[in-house]
């Protein structure tokens, strides 16, 4: 199944940024009205606008969401979240800061710069970070109950291949790649000053510049202090978030990425084994990735059904 950030495109957080597109605002003897009740938690106006904005700033100004719309997307987003705290699978606060910090880097921006543009157009950071925590919510619940139900096997990549109506789609395709990986991690404290975080940023690029072997360089790296090398292993480019995919296939053998702010401080990587697989792995990637969206798609729809014929839902 898709994850949140590999799949959708916040490209148009900059764009709106520059635009100061109008909105549409609740009236204030009006924001708090409840228009819903679900299973005891209740939706407001407010909430409604507040959806609307994010849905319509997230495709760039093309989801225009009814009223109608919005309430029954906001209600189903109170029965995923109440089934997940259920099975005890609601994403921890590290997991959503995570991705909006990943969610920053896919538009070139600061959180806290990110955060600016979410509010200039009318959105609570609150907001944002609600709908986050319900999407990688939901997303961890189906994973895990249905994992075994979503597999793919060769078989069904080879029929679907074989209906393809398109042959001239591997002639667009990016060759896909298998890489070994190690991370190169420059610790930084939670607490460092702007200085120090700033010391250890140039140390990160001072080793990258004169990085040339994984084997010898990677050995006298675990010398240095505060740097870690978790290895990641093997991976296959067309598993990978594009823009992560695009920084793999533009590193040379035995290079490192650029230096980027991550949790605990600057992450490399290491690209220590590179092979070509070719167009037409990228294509069985491709073909695997829409037949476990579609799978995936399906049982969560019918999970939310489920959820919504048993739940108490009361409109005013």
């Amino acid at each position: 199944m898709n994850t949140i950030l590999s799949r959708f495109s916040f490209a148009s957080l900059a764009l709106l940024a520059m635009l100061a597109l109008p909105f549409a605002t609740v009236p204030a003897s009006s924001a708090s009205r409840i228009v819903a009740v679900v299973n005891g938690a209740v939706i407001t106006d407010l909430d409604i606008v507040q959806r609307q904005k994010l849905e319509r700033l997230l495709s760039g100004g093309k989801r225009r969401l009814g009223r109608s719309a919005t309430l029954a997307i906001l209600v189903d987003d109170k029965l995923k979240l109440f089934e997940a705290r259920k099975r005890n699978m609601t994403a921890p606060e590290g997991q959503i800061s995570d991705a909006l910090n990943n969610m920053a880097r896919n538009v070139r921006l600061s959180r806290a710069n990110m955060i600016k543009v979410v509010n200039r157009s009318g959105i609570s950071s609150r907001t944002l970070e609600s709908w986050m925590k319900v999407r990688l919510s939901w997303q961890r619940l189906v994973r895990a109950r249905f994992n075994a139900e979503v597999r793919i096997n060769d078989a069904e990549i080879v029929r679907a291949l074989s209906k393809e109506k398109n042959p001239k789609n591997e002639d667009k395709m990016e060759t896909a790649f298998r890489y070994d990986l190690m991370s190169v991690t420059f610790v930084t404290r939670k607490k460092a000053s702007n200085a120090e975080k700033n010391r250890r940023l140039a140390s990160a690029k001072k080793f990258r510049a004169q990085f040339k072997d994984c084997k010898a360089d990677l050995a006298s790296t675990r010398a240095l202090q505060d740097v870690a090398l978790p290895r990641i292993g093997s991976r296959i480019s067309t598993d990978l978030p594009p823009n992560f995919a695009k920084s793999l296939r533009d590193t040379p053998l035995n290079g490192l990425t650029k230096p980027a702010r991550g949790k605990d401080g600057y992450e490399m990587l290491a690209v220590c084994g590179k092979k070509d697989l070719g167009k037409k792995e990228a294509m069985r990637s491709e073909v695997k990735t829409k037949l476990q969206d579609q799978r995936g798609n399906d049982l969560s729809r019918k999970y939310l059904r489920d959820l919504r014929s048993s739940a108490v839902i009361e409109y005013r």
